[in-house]
This record gives C-alpha cells, structure tokens and sequence, in this order.
C-alpha cells in the first residue's frame, strides 16, 4: 500500500507506525510511507528514525519519501492519514475562561470552541480532499484532527472522497473499563463493545467481556452500591494534581452513568462527559486552569511557538544520532500498539475484517437518524468495504441530545463546504448546552472577538448575535 501521512513531521506519527510495523510488518511489504509536511526538516526526521527503528529492518522493500509538494505526496494514495491543529494559545486559554465563566465546558471538539476551530482548519482540509478526488480518488481519509466529526461529515457529503473521524476513544474504553471494573490500569483486550453517539459522546450499546456479557453480568458484579472509585483503590499518584483529579472523576462519571441510566459512556472524553455531568467536569476546568485574573496572555504565543521549535529542534537533532536512543524508553521514540490506525490499516490492506468505531455520516447506521447526520458508530471495515454493525441506536434518554449534538456538527459542515456564515450561525444555535440562557449572546459575542482570525467571510456571522 502507499500511505500518506499529511502532518508527517508530527512527534506522535513513530511511535504509532512502530507499533504498525511491529504488529503487522506485511501491511508495508513493498510498499511506500510517505511524510508529507510544510517543515520538511521534520518529516526528514521522521523517516530517518523509521528507518532506524528496529521493527523497519523487517520490512520488505518499504520506500520512505518526504515529497516536498503536496500533489506529489498525494498522487495514486491508497491512504492519507491527516494529523494537524489550529490551537493556539493565548487565544485557547481565554476561550476557555470565557466559556467556564459562562457555564459551558471547553475543549476541541465538543464544544463552542470547538465550533471556532474548525472553521479556521476546515476550508483546508475541505481543499485537501478536493485534490484527493483528482490525484487518488480512491483512497481512504482518516482525519485525526478534532473536531473530526465536522471534517469527516464534510468530506464524505461534499466530496467523492471516502472519510473517517478516527479517535483515541477506541482504545480508550479497554483502559477505562479496565480500571472501572477491576481497578487495573492497563489496555485489556477482552472488551468487545458496540457503541453508537457522537464523537466523544457515544454510549456501549451492548457487548461481552472474554465472552460475559456485560450488562447482564459484568456491570452489575462489580459496579455495586459499595464500589470504590479504583483511583483510591489503585493508589495512582501522577506529576500533576489536575491528573489525578480527571481520573477519579471520569471514574465517577462513568459509575454514576450505569448507577442512574443503566448504561456506559464509551469512553471517557471530558467534554462528552460535560454533556450529562457539566458542573463535575467544568469545576474540573477550574481546578486545572484557575482563574482569569492568573493568566498574563502576555508574550504567551511567543512562549508556545519557542517551546514547540524546542521540542522538535531536540527531536531532529536526536534522529541524526538514533544509535544513542534507548527504543523501549516510550516518548516521542517509544511504541504504541494501541491506536486506531493499525486495525483500519489491517483491514484496508486486506489483512483481516475488522471492526472499530470511528464518525462519519449516518447512511442508515444508527436507528431515527438521518442518513447525513454527522454520527460516532461501530462498523466492520475490510478492503474498501465499510458496513454498520446491525442494530444501533441512542439509549434512551439520550436521544434528543445527541440529536443536538449531531444536528451542531451536521451544520457546522455544511457551513463550511457551502462557505456560508448563516449556517455557522444555525451551527451556534443548535448547540444545546444553555441554549437559551440571558446570557448565551454576550457569551458567543465573545468568542467572536477571541477568534477575530477565522475565515472572514465566517467572521459575518457575528452579526446575528449583535
């Protein structure tokens, strides 16, 4: 296969390719990875370290190539993989006081800020597709940039492109559940879920733990009235409080969801979580963040940009002398086994059927739905076949938020396909949290100004707030 990757100079791209190569070497057999990257520095640096990884030399004549233009990195593609971010601080920061302060959580998917960010990063992605249909109409996108259920609506509904929203939350759930359950802090594999919402809010529908069911049995054994939270019980200590804190708390949230609703969130993203326990995780925020007055935005996007040319400076410099790395270490060296992207690229590459749960639009998947509605659900992907798994649905009483939710996103990307800020502003409008509070226009006006430098023609829709 040849496989793309667009943000190839990315610190996370080795360790998820060494794990990719270590699991399944046969998915690269003379095949070609290319690093595609405005900073060419970087992507040199990635493909110096892959092929000074140990699990490389296994390879069977693997190109690794830097194109320097995109269209060259696109062209005749099997697969991109898309890894990029429009944050930028100070700007994220006082977004998110400014929505602590007005009752709403803040992150970049999930949320109003969330909103703001896609469109700065959409009309580029929405471009990129657009080459993909004349260079490699056939390949498959996975997006990994949040929001990736607006990108991935977009794409799929306005383009020829095929598209999926791939997330951590995939794997997530076996390390969550793990330690819900029985207090164990590692990635356990006997989970075997189905899973239907939005992306970061999405609810276990069913499924079985090494062949137990577990709403029948595994659930009500050990998420009893006497359960104790397994941060207490695993003595986890982490570096920083604020860690410890989002542990113990998404363990809560998760109990508290089966104790009061009979079901379980799929994973445990804090602004999925907002969405039914909003004080916990925006008294979260406080904890982590602190107040207003304690930020000094001074200098701050200056700081970042020095402290990130750091990182990969350090980064470049170490991939000239890989016989010094320690590759058992973990880091920006290390190996991870548990993303999303090696079963979609085992299944792609005709290795086996797989099934994963990823966000694109509904096409019939989950119950009540339209076929466009921007949803998270679980599907059996093999070659360039992708099928729903049967019988998906909202748990009740979840249905009409997550229609909200999915209504939000389902907006937001047509507003950016059709380039049209009276959608954005429908967008806005359908996001359900404090829809209709006194203050929600002072609120959204302020988001304006904090993200002045969006689209300018998105900009206009400012005015229906003024």
């Amino acid at each position: 296969m040849k496989i793309g990757f667009l943000g190839g100079g990315s610190l996370r791209l080795l360790p998820i390719l060494r794990g990719c190569f270590s699991d399944s070497p046969e998915i690269f057999h003379h095949g070609e990875i290319r690093l595609i990257d405005l900073y060419q520095e970087r992507s040199e640096a990635v493909a110096r370290l892959i092929h000074a990884c140990p699990e490389f030399a296994a390879l069977k004549n693997c190109k690794v190539i830097c194109p320097d233009q995109l269209d060259d990195g696109l062209k005749d593609l099997d697969v991109l993989y898309l890894t990029m971010s429009a944050r930028k601080d100070p700007t994220e920061t006082l977004a998110l006081f400014n929505s602590v302060e007005h009752g709403y959580f803040s992150n970049d998917q999930l949320t109003v800020n969330g909103a703001f960010l896609s469109m700065k990063l959409g009309f580029t992605i929405m471009n990129i597709a657009r080459r993909m249909e004349e260079l490699c109409p056939k390949a498959l996108l996975l997006i990994f940039p949040n929001p990736v259920a607006v990108y991935s609506c977009m794409v799929n509904t306005f383009t020829k492109i095929r598209a999926l929203g791939i997330c951590g939350g995939f794997f997530n759930h076996k390390y969550d559940l793990t330690k819900l359950c029985f207090a164990r802090g590692e990635c356990d594999n006997g989970w075997n879920v189905v899973a239907a919402g939005v992306n970061h809010l999405s609810f276990i529908l069913r499924g079985d733990y090494n062949g137990e069911d577990i709403y029948e049995s595994v659930f009500p054994k050990y998420l009893t009235e006497d359960w104790i939270n397994p941060i207490d019980r695993m003595g986890i200590k982490t570096e920083y409080p604020w860690q410890e804190y989002a542990l113990r708390m998404a363990m809560d949230c998760l109990y508290q969801c089966y104790r009061k609703y009979n079901t379980l969130m799929f994973s445990t993203e804090a602004d999925g979580m907002a969405q039914i326990f909003p004080k916990e995780n925006i008294d979260f925020l406080k904890f982590r963040f602190g107040k207003r007055e304690d930020y000094n935005p001074d200098g701050v996007a200056e700081q970042e940009a020095a402290k990130v040319e750091a990182r990969f400076k350090e980064f470049i410099e170490q991939s000239y002398r890989p016989e010094t790395i320690n590759w058992n270490d973990g880091g920006n060296y290390g190996k991870n086994t548990t993303d999303i992207t090696l079963p979609i690229l085992r299944a792609v590459g005709g290795i086996e059927p797989m099934r994963i749960v990823a966000t694109r639009p509904n096409y019939g998947a989950v119950a009540d739905f339209p076929d466009y509605a921007a949803l998270e659900y679980t599907m059996d992907i093999f070659k360039d076949e992708v099928k729903p798994v049967e019988n998906q649905y909202i748990p009740a009483p979840f249905k009409g938020l997550i229609a909200s939710l999915s209504e939000h996103q389902t907006l937001l990307a047509e507003a950016i396909a059709k380039h049209d800020p009276k959608l954005f502003a429908y967008a806005l409008d359908a996001y359900p949290t404090n829809r209709f509070s006194a203050d929600r226009k002072e609120f959204l006006l302020k988001m304006f100004d904090l993200y002045s430098d969006i689209d300018p023609k998105m900009y206009e829709a400012r005015k229906f707030y003024e």
